[in-house]
């Protein structure tokens, strides 16, 4: 018990060191007014089976005031309908179609990466978004002039297109609450942010040079900012560049995105664990260090529901009481404090009581994580 306390106790004041670090912002290096008219962007979108929002999104792109006459939008199409495809070439957007028998998302973004390179195309950065990522006026800009400033890699603000169900509302605190802590908590400390797998601006050779070397069904991105941490490399946060991205509407949809991402993380965490020490002590990398234990510690809602169960038992049965009610009430200071203030006025009883069928969706999507190591499971958006 004292070793599940003490587990449970580093990951709770993990996420309370960091929620209140980002109550301090230290503004990005980004200076305004800067010479950005040579420099281009590739917004490139992989779409997977996306039909029903993958149109809008290039038209969101395209039709962004400050999108130049540099700037190109390429989709990658993975079994994309030929009407939806055709739609896409009417736009003037670069379509690319890639086919595998087994689809990842690092597969279809290097297959269309070696097609630019024949066709001979030269971009300074990459931005790659989700197929149903909608950019707020203002991102490429800015985002522009935090990449001429020098930020070779940079993670954008992602958050909530759609609070239409109470599950929508939860997983848009659940981004929000990630945003504050694993990113402009980080950044304000002068850690890398996190990477989410959208809205991340990078160098575009830099990026070429680390995807040709990733090839995993999931959590490419986090392949992605191991390699970029362990070479040292700093992940920029740019707080101010929103990024619209589609949440999850029900718990099923729920579940088999967090059994991919929860494989992933668990499968990174076991391959690099040793490795993390290793570059600490030997190497001083405390980034990298610090992405593998965010690894090896729990999701945050499994943290609720399982000091919330223990807290349940405790009344019961008397034991560890006053330790179980401290980590508690820390954590759920630590998610508060977290959470923007916009959100936190949807927190209601029936937002509340969602929460214990979320959890045991999360309890449900541990067990069948097997199932991500196989096969990529896609979660679809639009419906």
């Amino acid at each position: 018990m004292i070793a599940i306390l003490i587990y449970f106790g580093i990951a709770v004041a993990y996420v309370f060191f960091f929620a209140i670090a980002s109550k301090f912002y230290k503004k990005g290096s980004a200076k305004k007014g800067l010479d950005i008219e040579n420099i281009n962007f590739l917004f490139m979108v992989p779409a997977y089976k996306e039909d029903a929002v993958i149109i809008e999104t290039a038209k969101n792109i395209i039709s962004q005031p400050d999108f130049g006459s540099k700037d190109e939008v390429v989709i990658i199409a993975d079994q994309l309908k030929p009407e939806t495809i055709t739609h896409l070439e009417e736009l003037k957007v670069t379509v690319i179609e890639v086919f595998f028998e087994k689809s990842t998302k690092a597969k279809a973004i290097n297959s269309a990466m070696k097609s630019l390179e024949s066709w001979g195309r030269k971009y300074n950065a990459v931005v790659l978004l989700d197929a149903d990522n909608h950019l707020v006026e203002g991102y490429i800009t800015k985002t522009k002039e935090s990449y001429v400033s020098g930020n070779q890699i940079i993670q954008t603000h992602r958050i909530a297109k759609n609070l239409d169900t109470t599950m929508a509302k939860l997983d848009a605190i659940s981004e929000e609450i990630n945003n504050s802590i694993f990113r402009l908590g980080h950044h304000n400390v002068g850690l890398s942010a996190a990477l989410i797998g959208s809205g991340l601006v990078m160098n575009y050779d830099l990026f070429v040079s680390y995807l040709k070397k990733i090839d995993v069904v999931s959590g490419f991105d986090k392949q992605l900012e191991l390699d970029v941490m362990k070479d040292k490399l700093l992940i920029e946060y740019l707080e101010e560049a929103y990024v619209l991205d589609e949440k999850v509407r029900n718990t099923q949809v729920f579940e088999t995105q967090r059994t991919r991402w929860l494989a992933a993380q668990w499968n990174f965490a076991k391959q690099n664990f040793l490795s993390a020490w290793v570059e600490l002590f030997k190497n001083g990398n405390v980034d990298f260090f610090n992405k593998v234990i965010q690894f090896v510690l729990p999701p945050r809602l499994i943290l609720v529901g399982v000091l919330g169960l223990m807290l349940i038992f405790s009344l019961i049965f008397p034991a560890y009481l006053t330790e179980i009610i401290s980590l508690n009430a820390l954590l759920w200071a630590g998610l508060l404090i977290a959470t923007p203030t916009y959100l936190l006025k949807m927190l209601n009883m029936k937002v509340l009581l969602e929460l214990p069928k979320v959890f045991f969706s999360m309890l449900k999507a541990i067990l069948k994580i097997g199932k991500a190591k196989q096969k990529f499971l896609h979660t679809p958006h639009g419906a």
